[in-house]
């Protein structure tokens, strides 16, 4: 017994100084303006979907936590408060976790109840149905209680390259935006567009690189996925 306590006490003092680690990498990250900026571009790519953002420069300052990339610090810093919850699907999710809480004072939550969800290796996923059944996609009363899905991905691009290929169309899009994505499952786009289905239910989805660049799916974009 005194032996499992004293792994689990040296356990919690090397979460404890991560996250102290994390405090000291932060300190030249602005998260008024930096945050602001963000917010911005997001806002951006929601309305006009398809299109991509960087936002390298923003997150620049912010040094990466293990597991989780700085472009995601950065994007969790701008979406979640004490207002909100969310959930972490990472190796290092404990960590992870404490981290946004001190940092942005929001809340964990089960995935079924998290309003952000930030998943940093959706390639490796292998229960995607599962999880896409659990993720809230609010209600007709209230669809605006509903999730947005963070996922990590290698690559989001317009030129045409050999990785699964995107073809979106809908609000805010004059025609047909065809973009190319490296480390996302055909999977996701197939449960995504069940979840979306009995609009104005469902979710939206932001799609990000380590790089910094980012693209959103609203529920309400048409989705056609092709591998290539």
């Amino acid at each position: 017994m005194k032996k499992q306590q004293g792994l689990q006490q040296r356990k919690s003092n090397l979460i404890r100084w991560r996250i102290t680690m994390q405090k000291a990498n932060l300190e030249t990250f602005d998260m008024v303006h930096g945050t602001q900026q963000i917010f911005r571009k997001l806002l951006d790519c929601m309305s006009r979907p398809g299109k991509i953002q960087s936002i390298s420069e923003e997150i620049a300052p912010i040094n990466e936590l293990e597991g989780f990339a700085s472009v995601l610090q950065g994007i969790a810093f701008t979406l979640i408060d004490r207002e909100v919850n969310f959930y972490v699907l990472s190796n290092h999710a404990e960590t992870i976790t404490r981290s946004l809480e001190w940092k942005t004072y929001s809340k964990r939550s089960s995935i079924q109840d998290a309003d952000y969800i930030f998943i940093t290796n959706p390639e490796v996923v292998e229960n995607i149905t599962e999880m896409m059944q659990q993720v809230k996609k609010g209600t007709l009363l209230d669809p605006h209680d509903s999730a947005t899905v963070v996922l990590c991905v290698k690559e989001v691009t317009k030129i045409p390259a050999a990785t699964g290929k995107l073809m979106m169309s809908g609000p805010g899009i004059a025609s047909e935006q065809t973009v190319y994505i490296d480390g996302l499952q055909a999977k996701w786009i197939e449960e995504r567009n069940k979840a979306t289905k009995e609009f104005p239910l469902g979710i939206d989805i932001i799609l990000t690189t380590r790089d910094g660049d980012m693209m959103a799916i609203p529920r309400t974009t048409l989705l056609e996925s092709e591998e290539l």
